[in-house]
């Protein structure tokens, strides 16, 4: 092989790179109806939630599923059968059979292809437990880690952070500030 040969197969060689870069990006990128699918979930989780269906939560989430609940109790469990126990006996020990707060989606947001986080948000009327403890109106942000596995999307992963009034971002931020002008008066 000659020099000029030698050039044009490192050419060649260079444009491979480039298209395999090319279509693999293209291919990693998430598809415009992939956000309609994952939304389309956590409308379906919302609605087993609200209708107190802990064998239909179960079956939107992952074998795998971790969730940590709004008291900071961290649970993953082994089966979706696992998890449909633990959905029930929440609302049968801690919702007493009332359904909470519908969810609305504030964000959509892919991490690769196949696993988006999703931020939705809820708003939860006055409550008072059992032991008399009042609990204010307050809101609730929900973070979910959804996965892609064979085509269907389904949710990995559930954070619960509550909002209580007080606790709330002053607007604007203290970082999103523009810094006051340097005063150079002299003295």
């Amino acid at each position: 092989m000659n020099g000029s040969e030698k050039e044009e197969e490192a050419v060649y060689r260079k444009l491979l790179v480039v298209l395999a870069v090319v279509v693999l990006s293209v291919g990693a990128s998430a598809k415009p109806n992939d956000e309609r699918a994952v939304r389309d979930l956590i409308e379906r989780w919302d609605a087993a939630y609200r209708s107190l269906d802990a064998k239909a939560l179960a079956s939107l989430e992952t074998e795998d599923f971790e969730l940590v609940n709004r008291v900071g109790w961290w649970t993953k469990a082994a089966s979706r059968a696992e998890n449909e126990r633990m959905w029930a006996w929440g609302f049968e020990v801690i919702y007493k059979g009332k359904p909470g707060p519908q969810h609305t989606v504030e964000s959509v947001r892919f991490i690769s292809p196949g696993v988006a986080v999703v931020q939705a948000h809820a708003d939860w009327p006055a409550l008072t437990l059992d032991d008399g403890t009042n609990i204010p109106p307050h809101g609730e942000i929900v973070t979910f880690v959804i996965v892609r596995q064979k085509k269907n999307w389904l949710i990995a992963s559930q954070n619960i952070h509550n909002q209580m009034p007080g606790e709330e971002l002053p607007s604007p931020l203290p970082w999103a500030q523009k810094a006051a002008p340097a005063n150079n008066a002299k003295d």
